[in-house]
């Protein structure tokens, strides 16, 4: 029942975001009877002092909404607004019941299935969409969104198991992979590339999988400089992307059409501009609570508190009782890069960063706390304080339970 639980969270957000409340509660019902009836199987783990840190801050960040609930009720804004205004705030009080509940190889186990599931509804809307109109966006565009066949937030399942497929592909030194093992990771690479880039033709998206790419060339040519040695696939793929974007720079728009995305002439951009002015004006220490409009009267649709730069919308709200959660982004990925370039945790690394690569397209998007969102930083802080234990290295068996994928 737990593993249904967790995979419903993610699963259901595949068609509706707000469905996966439904998974949230079968999770808590789960969780506490499980508590309730089998708290003999549940034990205390003593955590060290980084441990408590990245343990103790999901609490703070549920502090951190109850304090922005009550500015908002106190400013009388309406009730409705002030409890759906990043609500996700308050799932992070149940991080403890999933910490004591939910194993690590659960939460894998429904987070690679959701991935399997999402990949199925990204090819069905490319196919859909070319089959039906013969196309998947206005030509006559020059941004990558006139590509775009569906966005959906739920293609980011994928990112840890492409990182992994990467890791394990072009940063593997020991050569245990026969070629069964390596058609394999293939292959799921090529999916779970189609699954992240090709659909939503998002900015976001393909940030994400650029910083995946960057981040293996950069261990990988760090460890050839040390060692004077070039593993045989990471020189080959270096030659295909270079072949790649050369022959993309030479025979397709794609450099203009790149720009054009990134610049201030593309609408999403210069309306995101126009918000961050308008937000960042009226930033008080304080806060002015959740649910609340600008006292501009600009707004971007009928509540006046919803914004696409959830960040600036945070501060916006919560003042300085915004930095709990910033605090735990920033340690999380702190971590997380701490493991894949200094640690050679290579696999628990990508574990965490793949997580928390939500983080990306959320600075654009009101997704940064949706429920799947925030039980993936969940996995992530589980997986910190799991490898922050002072008896030796978990990471080999990280890779033996998440390498299913790429090995």
């Amino acid at each position: 029942m737990m593993f249904l639980s967790v995979f419903l969270i993610f699963a259901l957000s595949i068609f509706d975001g707000r469905a996966s409340y439904f998974g949230v509660a079968l999770f808590l019902l789960v969780g506490v009877v499980q508590v309730c009836f089998f708290s003999s199987t549940i034990s205390a783990r003593k955590l060290n002092s980084q441990q408590f840190f990245v343990f103790i801050l999901p609490l703070f960040i549920f502090f951190s909404w109850c304090y922005g609930v009550v500015i908002g009720l106190l400013n009388g804004v309406n009730v409705s607004y002030v409890f759906t205004n990043f609500a996700g705030l308050a799932l992070y009080v149940i991080f403890y019941l999933f910490y004591f509940s939910v194993g690590i190889k659960v939460s894998k186990k429904a987070l690679f299935f959701s991935a399997i599931c999402s990949a199925g509804f990204a090819f069905y809307s490319v196919y859909s969409a070319f089959a039906v109109v013969g196309g998947g966006g206005d030509s006559s565009g020059i941004g990558l969104a006139d590509l775009r066949t569906l966005y959906s937030s739920a293609f980011l399942y994928v990112v840890p198991f492409l990182f992994i497929c990467l890791v394990s592909l072009f940063l593997q030194t020991d050569n245990k992979f026969g070629f069964s093992g390596y058609v394999r990771a293939f292959f799921w690479l090529a999916v779970f590339s189609f699954t992240l880039i090709v659909p939503a033709m998002s900015k976001g998206f393909i940030l994400v999988f650029l910083i995946m790419f960057m981040f293996i060339f950069l261990a990988g040519y760090s460890s050839a400089l040390r060692h004077l040695a070039i593993g045989r696939n990471l020189f080959i793929m270096t030659l295909v992307v270079i072949a790649v974007s050369i022959a993309l720079l030479l025979f397709t728009n794609l450099y203009e059409v790149i720009l054009f995305s990134f610049s201030s002439g593309e609408g999403s951009n210069s309306v995101r501009s126009e918000q961050f002015d308008y937000l960042v004006s009226e930033w008080n220490f304080t806060g002015a609570g959740l649910g609340s409009s600008l006292d501009s009267g600009y707004k971007r649709d009928e509540t006046g508190y919803g914004f696409e730069l959830t960040y600036v919308n945070l501060v916006n709200k919560l003042g300085v009782f915004s930095l709990p959660l910033f605090l735990s982004y920033a340690s999380t990925i702190f971590y997380g890069l701490k493991f894949f370039f200094l640690d050679g945790k290579r696999v628990s690394g990508a574990w965490v960063l793949g997580s928390m690569a939500f983080l990306i397209p959320g600075a654009g998007n009101p997704l940064l706390l949706a429920p799947v969102f925030v039980f993936m930083h969940f996995l992530a802080i589980m997986l910190i304080i799991t490898e922050l234990c002072p008896d030796g290295n978990t990471d080999e068996g990280n890779e033996t339970e998440s390498g299913a994928v790429g090995s």
